[in-house]
């Protein structure tokens, strides 16, 4: 009698921004063989150096890895971009893509280059860039197929948007947006969250030519209507717009409100779902000069905004609550990351995103309204993810708030000062959700900026860098139990992830500034430290953890990072800013043969 040898599993593409149009952020059941049972044999089979930092997902496709750099060392004066693609099995270089840009045209952060997750796809690869340019290349050879300017006018592609304006002095518009591939369409946001002159633009593209189907201004123009697909803003235009565009000629509500991350799809209710950052300017002021609260605030800004993906008809918009901030005093507070869509427990289908004021929300993804409350606490709809004392009330050393004058590497400072001074949340969430669909559980990494003088990111004695909630309830789905934490208010209680998570507290300043990956009954998440860490989906158990490299030793608690894993087959694929090694590493790990 002969046993048959079970099949071996069907390798899924990573083939976008966290995996798939959706943005699930989960692997297919059945595609890997890594689960809790096999991801402690996890083994760096390759460690590729790359001539730049890494500040994006590999996207991973039959057996290859497709990553890009900023700042490349191939470019010239490193006033570029690169890149690669890599093979798994051998981490042999197979090909490679560089391109220069102007010394003005970096980003306002200083990057050339690009920051997004490609998406490969049908023979191609698409991905935007910081010189705000929309690329396509050959997946097999990486030659350039075609090239799309979405910053300034590519009459070619029927794009006839001049989003330049401003002072020399002023941030240009630049692509963060990792580009979404659905039914023969490219769907990319363009903009700048930071000069108060510009506009957000939300483009779809044919696959094939780069030419502009529909574009759709993120800000809105009349507070009492919603914005109509190919209206531009008069001042984007240097002529006549092409037929199939009008023109708006007023002062919109508001400027700026930029999509830093990736545009989410979803097939059935054939729907584009995108996050909004900030308006322009920002903070508003009163009569008196005193800064106003962040929220609320009128038009497309702070929150998710629906359209139909064919037409790029207006769909709906909903704003995050004022009461969703960890502190009111918040103010500059994007969504760096992108929504998820997934099927609640009871089927219907939702939208999820985090927010850099530490508030995570859900939404029926039909009507773009919370869902009822549950009578649970917190409510089903929206939680804080920064963390509370036992008691229900803020710690001090969570979203501390200093003085712009301060220069303290390290500021100590009461509830009562930070509520008092405005100033951007760097310790809520700059990631996107994963969604495990058995177990009903979201992950979601926290903190964000830590390479500033003003916060450290995140604060690792009472804060987590990665929650874990049931999809349902928001409600914590890990074990916890109280802890005392030290403050300058005084010594407090939190509850927090215990006994089976002990790197979720241990070291100073380390955050999930990344994106969470779920495969069969484990979680997957990096972080600045700069570290790889597997746990039990279910229990928060720790089964796996490598470190992909030093810090670089910038400010507060050193900068680097890891922006996430990707997960093909067998292999789990990795790209990291470090310490040394020209600042961007790929490091793939493989399962035993």
């Amino acid at each position: 009698m002969s046993t048959a040898t079970p099949a071996a599993p069907v390798p899924q593409d990573w083939w976008m921004y966290h995996g798939d149009p959706a943005h699930s952020g989960c692997v297919a059941p059945g595609s890997s063989p890594i689960d809790s049972t096999t991801v402690g044999t996890l083994a760096a089979l390759h460690t590729v150096q790359l001539a730049g930092p890494v500040l994006g997902v590999p996207a991973v496709v039959g057996g290859y890895a497709y990553v890009g750099t900023a700042n490349s060392h191939l470019s010239y004066g490193s006033n570029g971009g690169a890149f690669y693609k890599v093979e798994l099995a051998t981490g042999a270089v197979a090909a490679t893509f560089t391109w220069d840009i102007p010394l003005d045209e970096r980003d306002s952060h200083g990057f050339t280059g690009m920051g997004c997750s490609p998406a490969v796809t049908s023979g191609q690869v698409f991905f935007s860039a910081f010189n705000g340019k929309l690329y396509c290349l050959s997946a097999d050879d990486l030659t350039a197929q075609w090239i799309t300017d979405l910053r300034y006018a590519d009459p070619l592609h029927n794009q006839p948007v001049n989003n330049n304006l401003g002072s020399d002095a002023d941030p240009v518009a630049a692509g963060w947006s990792s580009p979404v591939v659905a039914g023969g369409k490219v769907y990319v946001g363009m903009g700048e969250g930071e000069n108060p002159e510009l506009y957000g633009f939300i483009y779809c593209l044919d696959a094939a030519t780069g030419d502009v189907d529909w574009i759709f201004c993120t800000c809105q123009f009349d507070a009492s209507t919603p914005n109509l697909p190919n209206q531009l803003p008069a001042d984007v235009l240097s002529g006549p717009p092409p037929a199939g565009f009008t023109v708006y000629t007023g002062e919109p509500v508001s400027r700026g409100c930029s999509i830093w991350s990736s545009i989410a799809y979803d097939a059935t209710l054939g729907q584009l779902y995108a996050t909004i950052g900030n308006p322009m300017p920002e903070p508003l002021f009163d009569g008196q000069g005193n800064p106003l609260p962040a929220l609320p605030r009128p038009g497309y800004c702070y929150g998710i905004l629906s359209l139909d993906a064919a037409t790029g008809t207006f769909a709906g918009f909903w704003q995050i609550p004022p009461e969703s901030s960890y502190r009111t005093t918040d103010i500059d507070i994007d969504f760096a990351g992108s929504p998820t869509l997934f099927d609640r427990p009871d089927g219907t289908r939702a939208v999820a995103a985090g927010c850099k004021n530490g508030g995570f929300f859900v939404l029926d993804a039909a009507t773009l309204l919370p869902f009822p409350n549950t009578g649970q606490t917190p409510a089903s709809s929206w939680r804080q993810l920064l963390p509370y004392d036992t008691s229900g009330n803020q710690i001090a050393t969570v979203d501390a708030h200093v003085p712009s004058s301060s220069s303290s590497l390290n500021p100590q400072v009461t509830n009562a000062q930070s509520n008092a001074v405005q100033q951007e949340n760097f310790y809520g969430t700059y990631s996107t959700p994963a969604v495990h669909p058995t177990l009903n559980l979201l992950f979601i990494g926290l903190g964000g900026s830590n390479d500033n003088l003003v916060a450290a990111g995140i604060d690792s004695q009472s804060t987590p860098f990665m929650r874990a909630m049931h999809s349902d309830t928001l409600l914590d789905a890990w074990p916890m139990s109280p802890i005392q934490v030290p403050t300058v208010d005084g010594t407090v209680s939190v509850m927090a992830y215990t006994g089976s998570t002990p790197p979720m507290y241990t070291n100073p300043a380390e955050c999930a500034l990344s994106l969470p990956v779920v495969v069969n009954d484990v979680v997957l998440c990096a972080t600045t430290h700069v570290s790889l860490y597997a746990f039990n989906a279910s229990t928060g158990a720790l089964l796996w953890s490598d470190s992909l490299g030093m810090q670089t030793l910038g400010l507060n608690g050193g900068y680097g990072f890891c922006f996430g894993p990707a997960v093909y087959g067998s292999y789990v694929v990795a790209a990291a800013l470090v310490n040394g090694m020209d600042g961007g590493i790929l490091k793939i790990y493989s399962l035993p043969s």
